[in-house]
């Protein structure tokens, strides 16, 4: 009989507990939390302790635990689950099969607010709830009182 073992954690939510930590040393009144609205204050302390050049040199290792920290908020909020095979990136975020939060967060620090941590989140949000109310709208149609259902048992209803 096989034993039942959780799968092992990836190494970017690693990387992502690792920044949580750091920054809760460091920087406690960013409050990460891998709440929505830390993106935010995330993307302030970027403005306000990266200018233009040391951005552009930001670290190998910041990049790849910030873009890891802006994986877990979503993957906590909006599904998916981090490559199986070690891939940066994150697959099925409701209807979108791939994203890569890694190389977000590198465009973050290259192209400052106009590459926003939290609008990106937004917009992934965005863009799920509008597929998958395309999705509930057919169904909805066919059922209730409302829907073809409803019609046709009215017609047959006697």
């Amino acid at each position: 009989m096989a034993s039942l073992q959780p799968a092992p954690q990836s190494r970017y939510h690693d990387e992502a507990g690792t920044f949580l930590s750091t920054m809760g040393e460091m920087a406690p009144q960013v409050g990460l939390d891998y709440s929505v609205e830390s993106l935010q204050r995330l993307d302030q302390f970027i403005s306000e302790h990266f200018d233009n050049n040391s951005a552009q040199q930001a670290s190998e290792t910041l990049l790849l635990r910030v873009g890891s920290y802006l994986g877990e908020v979503i993957i906590r909020h909006l599904g998916g689950y981090w490559n199986e095979s070690g891939q940066p990136e994150i697959n099925e975020v409701g209807p979108i099969p791939v994203i890569h939060p890694l190389e977000k967060a590198k465009l973050r620090f290259q192209n400052g607010k106009v590459d926003s941590l939290s609008w990106y989140y937004h917009a992934l949000a965005k863009q799920a709830y509008e597929a998958e109310s395309r999705e509930a709208a057919p169904k909805a149609a066919m059922s209730g009182e409302n829907g073809l259902l409803g019609l046709f048992k009215g017609i047959f209803k006697k």
